[in-house]
């Protein structure tokens, strides 16, 4: 990994997500627009990215690898985050009523407003495949797991919907991998045109969450202690344990590279919603998200350099 491509990216797109904050505090959009902004890239913008990078990949990438990602990405979500964020929380001796929320912002990493912006710079098409399927047990774990975690913290017994899982992203990410192992070559301007919509998703995904920081109280947040430690925790001490596994499992280097990357992400801005939406802590997910983006832009380099080291 090159640090100063990567260093130079996250500034670059820092200067994008500051950018939508000053857009919002003049006025120039609000709350309405930032909802209906956020889900044309959720639905329209990044399937696209995600379909781009198999349509523009050059060369097959090995069964063996694309296998390998799918494991990970599955003992991850569903068993190696959720149990450091238990004793995370038993560690800083969380309320049992924000238990289950902080679990799920050590689950639950910004893979797709920033994990996509900074391995499509690293990595190109290839890493953005492998992103991509990520991405794909990412959903499938937040609309199963992440929902029970944050209804967990108020006693709520939620059934798991099928239909949570119909999503733009989960289908394109489906679709994409059918693309893969059957090998279809579409039209070259249908690849362009596919290529031309899913550009927009960088620039686009870091000025909604410039949208969403500029809509917090600056002073409220930085007085809760707790996040600060957390945050050190979950991007940095984590992130760190898992390269050494990673680094003797994983031969493929954009593979490793998109791995890391991505599990030291900040918190998912979805923390956000669906807090809002299951009557969970909003304000703790708001804040969290504001300090691990803004921590970002010094822990992701600095998880790099020492990776480096080893």
């Amino acid at each position: 990994m090159d640090i100063k491509i990567l260093i130079s990216q996250m500034i670059m797109l820092f200067l994008i997500m500051a950018l939508g904050y000053l857009i919002f505090k003049a006025k120039l959009v609000d709350e309405k627009f930032t909802k209906t902004f956020s889900q044309l890239i959720l639905k329209v913008t990044m399937p696209a990215t995600v379909l781009s990078s198999v349509l523009d990949l050059t060369e097959r990438q090995p069964l063996g690898d694309v296998l390998m990602s799918l494991a990970i990405a599955f003992v991850m979500f569903f068993i190696i985050l959720p149990l450091s964020g238990l004793l995370l929380a038993k560690i800083f001796r969380v309320k049992k009523n924000s238990t289950g929320l902080y679990v799920f912002m050590i689950i639950f990493s910004n893979v797709g407003f920033m994990g996509f912006p900074i391995i499509d710079a690293l990595a190109g098409p290839v890493g953005l495949f492998y992103a991509a399927i990520y991405n794909l047990v990412f959903n499938i774990a937040v609309f199963t797991l992440g929902v029970w975690l944050v209804n967990k913290d108020k006693g709520n017994d939620t059934k798991f919907d099928i239909k949570l899982l119909l999503t733009p992203g989960v289908i394109i990410a489906i679709l994409s991998l059918v693309v893969y192992f059957i090998n279809i070559k579409p039209p070259a301007i249908i690849c362009s045109t596919v290529r031309m919509v899913g550009s927009v998703t960088s620039p686009s995904a870091m000025l909604v969450i410039g949208f969403t920081l500029a809509k917090m109280d600056i002073k409220s947040i930085f007085s809760h202690w707790r996040i600060y430690p957390w945050t050190i925790a979950k991007q940095l001490i984590i992130p760190l344990l898992l390269w050494i596994p990673f680094s003797a499992i994983i031969k493929n280097e954009i593979l490793l590279t998109v791995t890391f990357i991505l599990f030291a992400m900040p918190v998912a801005n979805n923390a956000v919603l669906f807090a809002n939406t299951y009557d969970g802590d909003s304000k703790l997910a708001a804040r969290s998200v504001f300090i691990t983006t803004l921590f970002a832009l010094v822990t992701v380099p600095l998880c790099v350099w020492l990776v480096q080291f080893y």
